[in-house]
């Protein structure tokens, strides 16, 4: 009698003992209506979009229920929460990850929420006139976290500009809406925020963007899916990391190529009450700037150990991460290809 792959799944034989027998898992089989627990950052503004649109609708699309989905403010505690098991897969910081790895953490990269960032800096004009004025006791900047990605984009541009950011006070406020309003009440003099809030206050004249890290870097990491070593090990998860990455490329897709439906998912995933109301050009124009100058959404996610590799002197630099890291245990770049193949194929 001949074995098939639907006797064998039905008989309870697992996706693990068929990749044995060199039968490769129907992708079909995704997990039929699983709901993944996933922890994400406090807001979704555009450049969420693509990744918020692939979770509620991508990802069902493939098979699976509506994700259970919890918002964070700071970054680190994602990833503490996939390492207590609180949540599979979080959109952590690639940098606090690196440094919990160093601590003995056993945790993975497996794909990229975005590439690049569109957080820029931005200060107040006022108190800071100058970039040279950030040294000022009385000047206060604010990073979701210190060491992580939003610290480390200040490093190398300040530094090209003689600033030396030991000497800039810098504290931590987690979320970029609450920093947002921290500057606007005067509470702190810069801070770092998406572009789409950044502009509505330049254009008021009170304040200036300090830092385009687009301009500073020819690649940054933003927000990378992470999730744990056990986790990632098991055959069935590969499966439902494989399907959530190719809902994310799916989103990308449909964010650069397709402003009717990003305009939708802008309005309708957005976090910002005033994203609701926003008129159809502004949300193009942000789409239009984040999918070409900003290059957030690549169509094969751009998830590369050589990006890895060249930002890491750079981490070091700012000393965010310490010695040496053996990125080839970290970063798993083989979700990402599988999920390219079969994208391809489609």
């Amino acid at each position: 009698m001949r074995v098939t792959r639907r006797k064998l799944i039905g008989s309870g034989v697992s996706l693990g003992v068929l990749g044995s027998l060199g039968i490769s898992p129907p992708e079909a089989i995704a997990q039929s209506k699983r709901i993944l627990k996933l922890n994400i950052v406090a807001n979704s503004l555009g450049i969420h979009i693509p990744y918020m649109g692939a979770l509620n609708e991508m990802l069902p699309g493939l098979g699976y229920g509506q994700p259970q989905i919890d918002r964070i403010s700071r970054l680190e505690t994602i990833t503490q929460s996939i390492l207590s098991g609180s949540a599979e897969v979080g959109s952590g910081d690639a940098i606090s990850v690196l440094r919990a790895v160093q601590a003995g953490a056993d945790l993975k990269i497996i794909g990229n929420c975005f590439m690049n960032t569109d957080l820029v800096f931005i200060a107040n004009s006022e108190t800071v006139k100058t970039d040279q004025d950030l040294e000022k006791s009385s000047v206060t900047v604010a990073v979701n976290s210190i060491g992580d990605f939003t610290y480390v984009i200040l490093v190398k541009p300040l530094k090209k500009r003689g600033i030396d950011l030991k000497k800039v006070n810098v504290i931590a406020i987690g979320g970029s809406g609450t920093r947002l309003r921290a500057l606007v009440a005067g509470k702190i003099d810069a801070v770092p925020i998406h572009i789409d809030q950044a502009q509505e206050l330049v254009a008021t004249g009170k304040f200036r963007i300090l830092v385009e890290p687009w301009k500073e870097f020819d690649n940054f990491l933003g927000e990378v899916w992470i999730a744990s070593s056990s986790w990632v090990s098991n055959p069935q998860n590969q499966r439902a990391g494989i399907d959530l990455l190719k809902a994310v490329m799916l989103g990308f897709r449909k964010a650069d190529q397709d402003a009717g439906w990003y305009a939708s998912a802008y309005r309708k995933y957005g976090t910002d009450a005033s994203m609701q109301k926003d008129p159809g050009s502004k949300i193009e124009d942000i789409r239009i700037m984040l999918a070409q100058t900003v290059k957030a959404w690549p169509p094969d996610m751009n998830h590369r150990i050589e990006i890895y590799r060249e930002l890491l002197p750079i981490y070091r630099d700012a000393g965010a991460v310490s010695g040496n890291v053996d990125l080839d245990k970290v970063v798993d770049v083989t979700l990402v290809a599988q999920a390219l193949k079969e994208l391809d194929r489609a």
